[in-house]
C-alpha cells in the first residue's frame, strides 16, 4: 500500500471522529441547557408569560375593597355613637353642676338674708343666727312684757293686755284672755292702778330658739290714788324665737307667763333643790 492511499483514510478517518465529536457536543450542551432550567426559572417564565386577573390593579385586590370600605364605615359610625355618647355624658354632668351650684348660690344668699334683722325702732341691723338672738334683744323684749304684763291702770288695762296677748302663743293667749277678764273687770270698778318696776332679772337660753326669762320685781299697787302697798313678786317667763312677722314689734312669742309671790318662790326651789 502506498503512501497517498494512507493518507486518504487518515484524512477520512479524521473527518468522521470531528464529525462524530462535533455531533456529541450539541447533543451534550442541548442536555446541559435543559437541566439548567429548573422548576424556578419555569415559574419565573410562566409568570411572565401570564397576564395578571383584570381585578388586581398594582398588586391590589379590588374584590376584597367593598368589605373593606364596609368595615371602615362601621368602625367610624362606632367611634361617632360613643363620641355623641360621651358628649351627652358630658352636657348633663355640666347641667348638673351649673343647677347645684346655682341652688347652693341661692340657699347661701336666703342664708345671708337671715343674718341680719332691722329690729323696730332700731336705724341698725341686728345680727342674728339659726336659733339665736343676741341677749340685748331678749332683754328688751322680756322688759317690754314685762311692762305691759305689771304696768297699768283702770283706762289702759284692756289695751295693755291685748298687746300683751297678741305676743303671746295662741294656747297661752286663750288661757291668759280666759283668767284676765275677771281681773280687768275688778280693775276698772275699784279703779286699781299698778306699777311693776323690775329689780333683777334672768335671761338662759337652751340654744333651741328658747329663753327662760325670770325677774324680781317690786310691785306697787294704788286704788283711787291711795297706795296700797308693795310687795316683791317674781315673774317666769318663757320665750320662743319666730320668724319675724307684719305688726310685730318682737320677733319673740311668749309661750309660758306666771307670778308669784317671792316668799312662795323661794319656797319652791328651796324644797325643789332638797328633792
Amino acid at each position: 500500500m502506498n503512501s497517498v492511499a494512507i493518507k486518504n483514510k487518515l484524512t477520512y478517518f479524521g473527518d468522521d471522529l470531528k464529525t462524530k465529536f462535533t455531533s456529541f457536543n450539541e447533543k451534550m450542551g442541548k442536555s446541559l441547557q435543559i437541566n439548567l432550567i429548573g422548576p424556578i426559572e419555569k415559574g419565573i417564565e410562566a409568570a411572565k408569560l401570564q397576564a395578571p386577573p383584570s381585578h388586581v390593579i398594582e398588586g391590589v385586590d379590588l374584590k376584597v375593597l367593598p368589605k373593606f370600605i364596609c368595615y371602615k364605615a362601621a368602625l367610624l359610625r362606632e367611634k361617632l355613637s360613643l363620641q355623641f355618647a360621651l358628649a351627652l355624658v358630658v352636657g348633663a354632668f355640666l347641667i348638673l353642676f351649673i343647677s347645684s351650684r346655682i341652688e347652693v348660690s341661692t340657699l347661701y344668699s336666703k342664708l345671708r338674708s337671715k343674718e341680719y334683722i332691722l329690729a323696730p325702732g332700731v336705724q341698725d341691723f341686728t345680727p342674728v343666727s339659726p336659733q339665736r338672738v343676741p341677749d340685748s334683744h331678749v332683754f328688751n323684749a322680756a322688759m317690754d312684757f314685762l311692762q305691759m304684763f305689771g304696768t297699768y291702770s283702770a283706762p289702759n288695762i284692756t289695751e295693755q293686755y291685748s298687746r300683751l296677748a297678741e305676743n303671746m302663743s295662741p294656747e297661752l293667749k286663750v288661757q291668759f284672755e280666759l283668767e284676765a277678764q275677771s281681773w280687768k273687770a275688778k280693775v276698772k270698778d275699784e279703779n286699781i292702778s299698778q306699777i311693776l318696776s323690775v329689780m333683777e332679772k334672768e335671761v338662759r337660753s337652751n340654744n333651741n330658739g328658747f329663753y327662760q326669762i325670770t325677774a324680781i320685781c317690786k310691785k306697787d299697787t294704788y286704788a283711787n290714788g291711795e297706795h296700797l302697798g308693795s310687795n316683791d313678786v317674781v315673774v317666769e317667763m318663757v320665750l320662743r324665737l319666730i320668724p319675724p312677722q307684719a305688726g310685730k314689734r318682737w320677733f319673740l312669742e311668749i309661750t309660758k307667763l306666771t307670778s308669784q309671790d317671792s316668799n312662795a318662790f323661794r319656797t319652791k326651789n328651796s324644797i325643789g333643790g332638797g328633792k
